[in-house]
């Protein structure tokens, strides 16, 4: 979207500025001593002479000086105006101490340029000429701004009377901010505005729509009708939040995070001993490994399983262990929309109402190489096709696409900087973990988010044990992350050979040919990433490949009960035995062995 640099206001102050410097321009002429212009008896030179000014003849070489002058508080008035536009519409702070130097610079260019050229084009060039040509420019600004002002004055005046005389029965208005109605009693019996606006039979957009909308708008498909830039008002009003974290920031990024050295391997074991050592906390060692490898497939994973086993745990002080940042969100039964987890716009305030969510990413953006993780406590009380579609879908796309639309700006609104037409960039240092149980109060996550995210299981009490070996937290930067995942996904002994996809797709086909369920291009993407950084974790290609394979194909066959699914299920376990070997892939087993006696 094209902006203009000057808003109305803007274009209103450089015309009275140009007003100014022709009131300057005729009063100079007035007081011209040698009455090269106009009669030397008018009333303007009689009023300088009663407040006591000298007369003067300034010669056209005084008159240039003047018109120098005049020109240049137009050319000053309109670069203090664009450079204060400009450090608006670019996020930076417009009184910082950058601009401030900037504003006083251009104010000595124009005036050495103005009276400095003055003062070169005097013949002769002494000393009593230059005292009255300074003279001459002193009266002259003084008396003209004077002028100026009273002209202002009377005609401010009669404008006033003009225009509310001819709006006298409407609210009053200001560059579109409305002061507080005031209703007689005739007004309130008539009007059905009021009525109108809370009917219960309203348009069903608005009301299916929830709060999804935007600017003035119900929202439909990420479109919002809008209101005018003038309506809402500043950025400073609709996005308080975003507008702080701008002037927080004044518009640039953060430095880069300094990260320990350290290897996938080490990451991960001193992470579980500082969760049994600082926290209480003991997990298995693969299940960190696949936590941490997971973000390497997917920036969404799913914790799911039994209470009290530490799904919200992990995450939140795998942050703290990280020196990175975590938002926890409880999840509530009335989300709807994605307007439940990045806000929507009011329009009765016209602010923009922003949650944790919307602000903590903005923030995320501000600090590409700090590691931030949203959590999502209790996805599944309410239906995450929901409310999290939208963040789903554009997860799929190449990374410089992930872009949630927040709403329709409006034409030649300048938005926080992050807000780029209306929309939030998701930085790759964010990642998303959603925690799931699995009971009566709860919705059934389907495939297609399933399919979209890594997910673990957590059904077993961990056993306590004796931490053995380093437990300290460490410096861990998105950057240092995101090379550790790609310095083992690049190293061959990691990844998927001939003979690994070999075995997989014995049992892929098998799954396929008896239940008609297969796994896609995403899958197998995954597939490949989670496997060598897995295996740069501490782990095996085998414990990962049966990892994928039992939450990615064997458990969607839960919730078959015809009478072939039992026999089939026992076919798959001995087909595992045959391809792999007995207790080689021992979740794959398990999950079939809970299906069958569910059976």
């Amino acid at each position: 979207m094209i902006r203009t640099i000057f808003t109305r206001k803007n274009l209103i102050a450089i015309a009275i500025t140009v007003f100014y410097a022709i009131v300057l321009l005729f009063t100079g002429m007035c007081l011209d001593g040698g009455a090269t212009f106009v009669n030397k008896k008018n009333p303007i030179a009689m009023l300088g002479k009663a407040l006591g000014f000298h007369s003067i003849t300034p010669g056209l070489l005084g008159f240039l000086c003047l018109l120098l002058v005049a020109f240049y508080i137009i050319v000053l008035v309109t670069a203090l105006i664009y450079e204060k536009r400009y450090a608006t519409v670019n996020g930076i702070k417009p009184f910082s101490q950058k601009m401030l130097i900037t504003y006083i610079s251009t104010f000595l260019a124009c005036a050495l340029l103005s009276v400095g050229f003055g003062v070169i084009c005097q013949r002769p060039f002494t000393t009593e000429n230059i005292g009255n040509m300074f003279r001459f420019l002193g009266q002259s600004l003084g008396l003209g701004t004077m002028l100026f002002a009273a002209i202002a004055l009377v005609i401010g005046a009669a404008t006033m009377l003009v225009v509310n005389f001819i709006n006298i029965d409407k609210p009053f208005k200001f560059f579109g901010e409305e002061s507080e109605p005031v209703f007689d009693d005739e007004d309130l019996v008539e009007s059905n505005d009021v009525k109108n606006s809370f009917d219960i039979e309203a348009d069903a957009e608005v009301v299916g729509g929830g709060f999804g909308g935007g600017a003035g708008g119900s929202y439909e498909g990420g479109e919002t009708s809008v209101k005018s830039a003038v309506e809402i008002g500043d950025r400073e009003k609709v996005f308080p939040s975003l507008s702080r974290i701008d002037t927080e920031y004044e518009g640039y990024l953060a430095d880069t995070v300094l990260s320990d050295e350290i290897t996938l391997k080490e990451l991960c074991t001193r992470f579980r001993n500082y969760l049994a050592k600082e926290e209480k906390l003991y997990f298995d060692i693969d299940a960190i490994r696949f936590f941490i490898s997971g973000f390497a497939a997917s920036h969404f994973e799913i914790l799911e399983g039994l209470s009290g086993t530490g799904k919200s745990s992990l995450p939140r002080y795998f942050a703290k262990f990280a020196n990175g940042r975590v938002l926890f969100m409880p999840v509530q039964a009335t989300w709807r929309d994605k307007s439940n987890i990045l806000g929507f716009f009011n329009e009765f305030s016209n602010t923009y109402s922003e949650t944790d969510f919307l602000i903590e990413l903005y923030h995320a953006n501000y600090n590409p190489d700090e590691l931030h993780f949203f959590v999502l406590d209790e996805m599944n009380i309410s239906r995450v096709e929901y409310y999290f579609a939208d963040l789903l879908s554009v997860l799929e796309y190449p990374k410089e696409d992930w872009k949630l639309k927040v709403m329709q700006l409006p034409y030649d609104f300048v938005p926080p900087m992050k807000l780029e037409n209306g929309a939030i960039q998701i930085p790759t240092n964010s990642y998303f973990v959603g925690t799931a149980n699995k009971d009566d109060s709860t919705f059934t996550i389907t495939d297609k988010v399933y399919d979209r995210a890594i997910t673990m299981e957590f059904d077993n009490k961990n056993t306590p044990f004796t931490v053995d070996g380093n437990a300290s937290r460490v410096k861990l930067s998105a950057s240092k992350l995101e090379s550790l995942f790609h310095n083992a996904q690049i190293v061959e002994a990691n990844r998927m050979n001939n003979e690994d996809y070999a075995k997989m797709n014995k049992i892929c086909d098998y799954v396929y040919e008896q239940f008609g369920i297969t796994i896609g291009n995403r899958i197998l993407n995954q597939i490949d990433n989670i496997v060598p950084v897995f295996v740069a974790c501490g782990g095996t290609k085998e414990a990962a490949i049966d990892f994928m394979i039992s939450k990615k194909l064997v458990s969607k066959v839960e919730g078959r009960f015809e009478e072939y699914v039992k026999d089939a299920l026992n076919g798959l376990i001995q087909l595992l035995h045959k391809t792999y070997g007995v207790g080689a892939l021992p979740r794959t087993e398990k999950t079939a062995a809970t299906i069958m006696k569910a059976l």
